[in-house]
């Protein structure tokens, strides 16, 4: 997820040597004819689907309950924040300076941080350690940059230091999903969409890449082969991450599909779907289906 321009060079070469072959019928720009089309008017989010493996957790939704956050959530969502944050930042500060250093940009980016701080009192350490972590990789890329080019536009430098999208909007509606999604990356060269969770493993996390590769292909009507599944980990004094190249084959596709329209058919008719038997007590709903 900390893409710098040297690695996704390579990575891209990585993924000029796998297979990509996909059916067409699978691709997102086919929305209009089956199985990608949704005769439902009816949206899901791409995050409902598979986090509770019956759904359930779209219906108690629909429903208005709104779920108790845990640690685990709160966690997960300062990862997301602060990394959007620090990418902003590095931008905007190296767009509004002239000739900008490494050094410099740590300076001025330890000063940025203390607004974000004032968001994230109770795992401000955290949010600091991730902070760092992310200044130091492009500072030191900057002053690489630097050295390797002496002329170069603040425009190319920007797009070189930080070749990718963060937060990046994607309408799903024509795929019949929520017409505001976000993919926590986006690198257009390649094309490469990447998403960054924390904590553990799970399944659903790569058909949530399917999910999006869809919306972006309905969209843009470029293809997306590749994601990017990336755990981000934070202790107080270090990060740890762990990313790993998925190939958006017909399987992750289908697959996805037959949730999506399983989602919506909760929404049109209202079914409570049940407890899932295989239910997490970090699930926002755990005390909704266990009362006891």
């Amino acid at each position: 997820m900390f893409f710098t321009y040297s690695e996704l060079i390579l990575l891209s070469k990585n993924i000029k040597k796998m297979p990509r072959s996909i059916d067409e019928s699978l691709r997102g720009w086919n929305w209009n004819e089956p199985p990608v089309y949704s005769p439902s008017m009816s949206q899901v989010s791409v995050s409902e689907l598979g986090y509770c493996s019956t759904l359930r957790n779209i219906y108690l939704k629909q429903k208005g309950y709104k779920g108790e956050v845990s640690t685990q959530i709160l966690m997960g969502s300062m990862v997301h924040t602060v990394y959007a944050r620090a990418i902003e930042s590095i931008k905007r500060i190296v767009y509004s300076q002239q000739d900008i250093s490494g050094d410099r940009l740590k300076t001025l980016m330890t000063d940025e941080f203390y607004s974000v701080l004032r968001e994230f009192e109770s795992l401000g350490q955290y949010a600091k350690v991730l902070w760092d972590h992310i200044t130091n990789i492009y500072s030191a890329e900057l002053d690489k940059i630097r050295s390797k080019f002496s002329n170069i536009t603040r425009d190319s430098l920007v797009s070189i230091l930080v070749p990718f999208y963060v937060e990046f909007p994607v309408d799903g509606s024509l795929v019949g999903l929520s017409s505001s999604l976000r993919v926590d990356a986006f690198v257009p060269f390649i094309p490469l969409i990447a998403e960054m969770k924390s904590g553990k493993y799970k399944y659903y996390h790569e058909l949530s890449l399917a999910g999006y590769a869809l919306a972006v292909e309905s969209q843009y009507e470029i293809p997306v082969d590749f994601g990017y599944l990336c755990y981000v980990n934070v202790s107080e004094k270090e990060v740890r991450s762990n990313c790993k190249l998925i190939h958006i084959n017909d399987s992750l596709r289908s697959e996805f599909l037959e949730l999506r329209d399983k989602g919506i058919e909760i929404i049109d008719k209202g079914i409570d779907p049940g407890v899932a038997k295989d239910c997490e007590k970090e699930c926002v709903f755990y005390k909704v289906c266990h009362p006891s």
